[in-house]
Formats: structure tokens, C-alpha cells, sequence
């Protein structure tokens, strides 16, 4: 009556449970019970350890009160830890399991997560753009005031740790004021954030330390801070402390990927979208978009990591980028070995003097004969479409550099006669450490946009401005443009000269 398909075993304190099915009134703890499945080979194991193989939210949160108005934080934070500890919320914590949420709206302030391998598997991506009473799948709602971090790994960052997991939900952060963050997930590995909306996040992502992370198949709108932040830090390491060599400097963070992101600034172009410094190296970007932002992404290294721009962000690669109706697109400073394919970036118009800027501030030495140089140099961009600012599309300011088979147009908008406009590309020294030598620019067309010139603006073609050297410019269309190539250039030495040819 009480019990279906239940064997009782006499002169043990357990009972094997075929299939087991309570009324409310046996009052058996789950440890007591012997769960057997039906099929061959199947071995028994005690109902409580079936339990641990996935905890839902609603075995600590009462349905009652997950009503999206209600603060979850609490019970939401003992289903990580049953996740996490099996039991009471005292380390050590052994390693995690899944989490599941079903379609629900929670309230959250701060989440951390005290283990390795911690799944948080979310109902789907709920609507979050919609409005409180048509939510559907799993969303999350930020506190009112919120200036913590919802999802926080809390170890510390000797551990490293490994495989947290975040997927298919919304994410209601318009009650995050200034600081506030979804998620930091820094100093793990092998962690992936996947198929998640947000709404007027502040800032989304943070990771200092740690390797090998992925986020991918995100949408955001309205964000106010900043949305990624990626880097490390070499202040004790290499020629700051022989002792400790970069290669085992644990504070290095290193390759973060983000596919399909998208993200749109909140009105008033206030935010970042990305933000890579210091000792943080290999960064993958693959058809991430940022919309009217004030700043689409920013590198560089502070002078506190030393060893000569090898503690910098380098290896970067991007694929396909679109960043649109930025006041600066790409603010890149003392960046290493950083190459691009493709993209289509676009100023703000006036408000933007350059749409695309690279150059030196700390680590910009250029290698010669007799010097090595620094590590901070070495940029490539292959293809891509670039206009609309007010000075300069594109101002390179670091040595050994490549443009090649590009689209630059509407630039120069803030200029009214044709003495005053400025050129397209402009390799110059200005705002750098580093005058620049040794380029190529070659294979693009310049001052035309889907085959039309813009009315009434005067744009210039390529200026290599004095001191520039070693630069190679050839095979580019510069037909609609005021001018074509104007070389600087005092440089005297025939081996040292730039060269120009075919444009």
C-alpha cells in the first residue's frame, strides 16, 4: 500500500527499491534506501547518492517563493553547495555536479562557487526583453542595488580550478548599479558560459588568471560597464623577480575565447565592450559584435610588467569583428603579434577621430641591428571594411605592421576644404613611443564605399608621416581620394627608405 515493487531485506536497515515510489508517510531517509535499476548489470546504490547525480534548485528553493520578486540568493546558495559538498556548506568541498533550474524567475544578489566542476543547467534562454509577465524559461534577476557579482568562483588563485559550466538562461541585470558583474570566473580553466541573453547588464565578464575559458552564443543589450575583462598580471615575475620565470608565473591568464557575442552599449555610447591588459595572452574573438559603444575594444599593458612587452597581451586573433557606431573601435596599445581577418568596423562619424588606433605607450622599442627591440609589436589585418570618423580611419603608430586588401571610406568628416584633410591611413609616431618601421600596405581601395564617393567631404589617401621607414606601399586605389601616397619621409639611406609603387 505504501510501497510499490519495494524488497525488504530482513536483519538490514535498508530497503531495495525497484522502482522506488513514496507516499508521504514512509519515512525512510534516502541513505537508507537501495535504489536497483531494472536493467542487466545494474548495480545498487542508495537513493541519496542517485539524488547527487543532479540537484535541482527546487530541492532547497520552495517554488512559493521563486516568484521574481522574493530573494533567492540564500537557497540558491545551498543548492551550490549540495552540489558542491553533498551535505553541510563546510569545506573541503569535493569536486561538483549539475545543477539543474527549471523555468523559473530568481532573484539574485551573490552566487559563489566553492568547487571544481559546477554545471548550472538552465531550462532554456528566457525572455528577458519582454517584461515580467511574459519570462519564459529560466531568467535571473539581479537584486536591487547590486554592485556584487552573481555567478563568483571563490577559490583562490593558487587552485586553478576546472570546469564550471553556465548555459540557456536569461539574465535580468537593470537593478546592477556601478561594480555590479554577472559573472567572474577567474583563475579556472576549461570553463564555458554558452546561450545566454542579458538586459542592461553593468558589466558581464571578468577573468583574471586562468586558461583555456570559453563564452559563446551570447546577446546583450543595454550594457553600462564594461562586457568582457581578460588579464593577468607579471608585477612578480621575470626581470621584476628572477626568481620566478613568465613561463611559471601563475598570474598569467591565458586564452580566452568569445564566439557570437553580441553586444549593444546602452544609449549615450557609455560602454566598453571588451577590455584585454596586462599579462594576459591569447585572445580569440570569432563574430563578436559591439553596437554604439564608447570604446569596442581596449589593450594595454601597464609598465609594472616589465620584461620588455613580453608580459603584454599578444596573440590575439580575430575573425570577422563588427564593431559599429563607436566613438574608438579599437584603442591598442602595446599589444604583441595581434592579427585580424576581415570585420567590418565603423565610427561614430564626428564624434569619432579615429575610428581604428594602435600605437605604444610603455613597451614600444624598435628593433634594430644592434637592439632587440621590444616584444610590443607586430599587428596584421587582412580584408575588412573600415570608415566613417572624423580625422584618420586608421592611425598606426607601432612597427611591423600589415594592412592589406581592405575598404577604408568616409573619412575626414570634420574636414571642410581640401587643405585641411586628413589621410585615410596615417602611419605616424604621433601619440607613441614607437615611430614606425618596417610595414606593408598594400591591396586596398581607399575614400569609396560601394562604389560611390560621399559628397562634400575632402578625404586623403596614405601618409607616411617623418621618421617613418622601411614601409612598403603598393597596389592600392586611391583614384577617389584628394590625394594618393604622401611620403614624409627624410630618410636618406637607400636601405632604409620607404618604397612606393603601383598605387
Amino acid at each position: 500500500m505504501f510501497l510499490i515493487s519495494l524488497l525488504f531485506v530482513f536483519g538490514s536497515e535498508h530497503v531495495i527499491a525497484a522502482a522506488p515510489i513514496f507516499s508521504q508517510g514512509i519515512g525512510l531517509s534516502a541513505d537508507k534506501v537501495l535504489a536497483l535499476r531494472p536493467e542487466s548489470g545494474a548495480v545498487s546504490r542508495s537513493q541519496a547518492a542517485r539524488n547527487q547525480d543532479v540537484v535541482s534548485v527546487l530541492d532547497f528553493c520552495s517554488v512559493l517563493l521563486v516568484n521574481g520578486s522574493n530573494d533567492n540568493t540564500a537557497c540558491y546558495q545551498n543548492a551550490i553547495n549540495a552540489v558542491c559538498a553533498g551535505k553541510s556548506n563546510a569545506s573541503p568541498y569535493r569536486s561538483g555536479g549539475e545543477l539543474y533550474v527549471p523555468a523559473l524567475a530568481i532573484v539574485l544578489s551573490q552566487v559563489n562557487i566553492p568547487c571544481n566542476g559546477v554545471h548550472i543547467h538552465n531550462a532554456g534562454n528566457g525572455n528577458v526583453n519582454s517584461g515580467r509577465l511574459d519570462y519564459r524559461g529560466t531568467v535571473y534577476i539581479s537584486t536591487p542595488n547590486n554592485s556584487g557579482v552573481m555567478f563568483k568562483y571563490s577559490s583562490s588563485s593558487s587552485d586553478y580550478g576546472t570546469g564550471f559550466t553556465f548555459d540557456h538562461a536569461g539574465i535580468d541585470a537593470s537593478n546592477m548599479v556601478e561594480g555590479g558583474t554577472v559573472f567572474d570566473i577567474s583563475w579556472t580553466q576549461h570553463s564555458t558560459i554558452r546561450d545566454v541573453s542579458l538586459l542592461n547588464p553593468y558589466n558581464i565578464f571578468k577573468e583574471e588568471g586562468g586558461a583555456a575559458n570559453l563564452v559563446e552564443d551570447m546577446v546583450v543589450l543595454g550594457m553600462r560597464g564594461t562586457g568582457f575583462e581578460f588579464w593577468g598580471d607579471a608585477s612578480r615575475c621575470g626581470s621584476n623577480n628572477p626568481t620566478v620565470s613568465l613561463a611559471a608565473c601563475n598570474k598569467r591568464a591565458d586564452l580566452l575565447r568569445l564566439n557570437r557575442i553580441n553586444m549593444n552599449s546602452a544609449a549615450g555610447h557609455k560602454a566598453r565592450c571588451i577590455y584585454w591588459h596586462d599579462f594576459a595572452q591569447s585572445l580569440d574573438l570569432s563574430e563578436t559584435v559591439c553596437e554604439s559603444a564608447a570604446i569596442g575594444i581596449q589593450v594595454s599593458c601597464d609598465k609594472s610588467m616589465g620584461n620588455n612587452g613580453e608580459a603584454c597581451p599578444a596573440f590575439g586573433r580575430f575573425y570577422d569583428p563588427e564593431f559599429e557606431d563607436c566613438n574608438l573601435c579599437m584603442d591598442i596599445s602595446d599589444a604583441q603579434d595581434l592579427e585580424i581577418h576581415a570585420g567590418y568596423v565603423l565610427g561614430q562619424g564626428l564624434a569619432s577621430k579615429n575610428v581604428v588606433r594602435i600605437y605604444s605607450t610603455n613597451f614600444g622599442t624598435s628593433a634594430t641591428s644592434s637592439s632587440k627591440g621590444s616584444y610590443a609589436e607586430a599587428f596584421r589585418w587582412i580584408g575588412g571594411r573600415f570608415g566613417n570618423s572624423g580625422g584618420s580611419v586608421m592611425s598606426v603608430g607601432v612597427s611591423e605592421f600589415i594592412l592589406s586588401g581592405g575598404q577604408y571610406f568616409n573619412s575626414s568628416l570634420a574636414d571642410t576644404s581640401t587643405s585641411m584633410s586628413h589621410p585615410t591611413i596615417d602611419v605616424t609616431p604621433a601619440g607613441s613611443m614607437t615611430t614606425p618601421t618596417r610595414g606593408i600596405i598594400s591591396d586596398n581601395i581607399l575614400c569609396v564605399a560601394s562604389g560611390q564617393q560621399p559628397l562634400g567631404i575632402h578625404q586623403g589617401g596614405i601618409l607616411l608621416e617623418e621618421g617613418v621607414k622601411n614601409v612598403h606601399v603598393h597596389d592600392n586605389d586611391t583614384s577617389m581620394c584628394m590625394d594618393g601616397v604622401i611620403d614624409k619621409s627624410i630618410e636618406k639611406n637607400e636601405k632604409y627608405k620607404n618604397i612606393l609603387h603601383d598605387n
